[in-house]
């Protein structure tokens, strides 16, 4: 158990739980031989210029950039029935991929994807531990 001394009393428990802010690390994707141009690939809609040109060779950031611009506002790109790793995924491409707070993606996966036929019921501790887990779509502590 965590005492908050004087320099943590009074802030959001995000603040000092070691939550830090979550990004897809292009790096930590080539580390696990994966390919982050293929996995953003996939996410692409119809609008999105790229949509139709192999993967191989894209530049992922562009790519980012596409579906920030392109499919950020698209009502099915992400879907409240899909699993949470993903609507976290495609939350960071739809912004851009700038790092959110384990408290703004909390608030993503619980108030804006949960519904009363799929509610989302993750606390903030157990959702730190599955980003930390991941070893499919390149999440990391920024």
């Amino acid at each position: 158990m965590t005492i908050a001394g004087p320099e943590t009393a009074g802030m959001p428990e995000e603040s000092h739980a070691g939550a830090g802010r979550y990004h897809i690390s292009l790096s930590r994707l080539d580390e696990m031989n994966r390919s982050a141009a293929h996995l953003i690939h996939d996410r692409l809609t119809e609008a999105c210029p790229s949509r139709g040109q192999p993967a191989t060779g894209l530049d992922p950031e562009a790519l980012i950039r596409e579906i920030q611009e392109f499919h950020a506002d698209a009502e099915d790109f992400i879907r409240a029935d899909m699993p949470i790793q993903e609507i976290v995924f495609r939350t960071l491409l739809a912004r851009g991929n700038d790092p959110m707070s384990l408290g703004e993606i909390h608030r993503e996966l619980t108030q804006r994807w949960g519904n009363t036929l799929r509610p989302i019921s993750i606390d903030q501790n157990r959702l730190r531990r599955v980003l930390q887990a991941d070893t499919y779509y390149g999440f990391s502590d920024v």
